[in-house]
């Protein structure tokens, strides 16, 4: 019979062992758990040997910093997946209209539009028939009207409808006019959206996705009428 003695060079073995093997974790998540749980483990093992030697100071304070980091990418990780990273004034836009995306997805977008607030008596023109697609917008609270010749009104634009995407989509120019005398939206410059589409494809589609619902909800709208 072969008597197995639990000793400080196997415990520290197999912690290195389970270390080294974590690695191959695929999920970045999953790891920084693994190493938390490493890094306590540590901690009693330091505790239980002692810090007589360098070596045990140097498994102590690297347990340390491990833990302090992962605990802290991990409370970063699970806070930009929760509605609590999102500004509060746009919390219910993003639980009405956005869901579709992560909440630190939400507010990147947010960060990298450009807000347009107007209230006046003064028409503000959002859109020019017949020009090429500069933005892309969205009615965030207040109204639009869509227009033609002799700015006769052919449909209303409401909270949480797009501006521009037929010429997002397709790349041709506007069809309408676009006016406000109360709106309160947030708009993307052709630029951003193409350098979105290039580095975060999965987001740009996230944005089509959420036209198209739009669409299908106008075409809805107009059907009533």
């Amino acid at each position: 019979m072969i008597n197995f003695i639990i000793t400080p060079d196997w415990v520290e073995a197999i912690l290195g062992t389970i270390e080294g093997l974590s690695f191959v974790c695929s999920s970045l998540i999953v790891l920084r758990f693994i190493i938390v749980a490493l890094s306590i483990a540590n901690f009693f093992f330091c505790y239980w040997v002692g810090l007589e030697t360098a070596e045990h100071v140097s498994i102590l304070l690297l347990a340390i910093l491990h833990f302090c980091l992962n605990i802290y990418m991990i409370s970063i990780f699970y806070y930009s997946r929760s509605i609590r990273c999102v500004p509060i004034g746009w919390r219910e836009t993003y639980k009405n209209y956005f869901l579709i995306f992560l909440p630190f997805e939400f507010k990147n977008m947010i960060k990298f539009g450009d807000i347009i607030k107007h209230k006046n008596k003064k028409t503000l023109k959002l859109v020019n028939k017949n020009s090429d697609f500069t933005n892309l917008a969205f009615v965030v609270d207040g109204e639009a009207s869509i227009t033609i010749e002799n700015d006769v009104e052919v449909a209303k634009l409401n909270k949480g409808d797009w501006i521009s995407e037929f010429s997002f989509i397709t790349g041709d120019k506007t069809s309408a006019n676009v006016i406000s005398n109360n709106i309160f939206a947030i708009s993307w410059s052709k630029a951003t959206l193409e350098n979105l589409k290039i580095k975060n494809p999965e987001l740009f589609e996230k944005i089509n996705s959420l036209i198209a619902r739009n669409l299908c909800e106008k075409l809805i709208r107009s059907n009533k009428k």
